[in-house]
């Protein structure tokens, strides 16, 4: 039996792909040893999965089909840069995205229909961000990156809507992922009472 490398995500709109590229554009000269999130792979993931089997991944979309109509669709704001772990020990750089609390919600509506079916979920705290580079190296001067996230600070990049949910497949190729939509579900504002 065949596994799929999958992953729960919110899409993004083109119009903040290219907001971002443009970011990172920017911050390719102050940051030279990362390594940037190609524009077309950015999403804003809720579940990494990993390699299921066909069976579970036929689980994991009834789960996402019972999120339908629960949430309302939402705007996300995209602003401020932050680094994982850490400052002192950047090694993923990304935007900052609000209303956290309400991001956080769909995060643990999905997961609770995710357990219903008896799928294990990652314990760790959700932490709503987009990823957008990876540092190579430690070696990324600490004062610049400090000096970056001031001057960056609460800068609005742009929005979205939160509207819709997708089941991908993630391919890894040499030359990067390709992500291939497997399951749409529209977060329905018509379904509530």
């Amino acid at each position: 039996m065949s596994s799929v490398r999958a992953f729960l995500a919110i899409p993004l709109p083109q119009q903040l792909k290219d907001a971002v590229k443009t970011l990172q554009r920017n911050l390719q000269a102050q940051i030279p040893d990362a390594r940037w999130v190609r524009p077309e792979n950015l999403h804003l993931t809720l579940h990494f999965f990993g390699d299921v089997e066909q069976e579970t991944l036929e689980k994991i979309k009834v789960s996402v089909l019972s999120v339908k109509g629960c949430k309302r669709p939402l705007t996300v704001e995209v602003k401020g840069l932050g680094a994982f772990p850490n400052w002192h020990r950047p090694r993923i750089l990304w935007l900052d995205l609000e209303p956290k609390d309400q991001l956080r919600q769909l995060y643990e509506s999905c997961r609770e229909q995710l357990q219903h079916v008896g799928l294990v979920t990652d314990s760790r705290p959700y932490s709503p961000h987009l990823t957008i580079g990876r540092l190579r190296q430690r070696k990324s001067c600490l004062t610049d990156l400090n000096a970056l996230n001031a001057s960056i600070g609460g800068k609005l990049v742009g929005r979205f809507s939160v509207d819709r949910l997708i089941l991908f497949e993630s391919r890894l190729h040499a030359d990067g992922a390709e992500h291939i939509p497997l399951l749409t579900v529209n977060l329905d504002e018509s379904n509530h009472l």
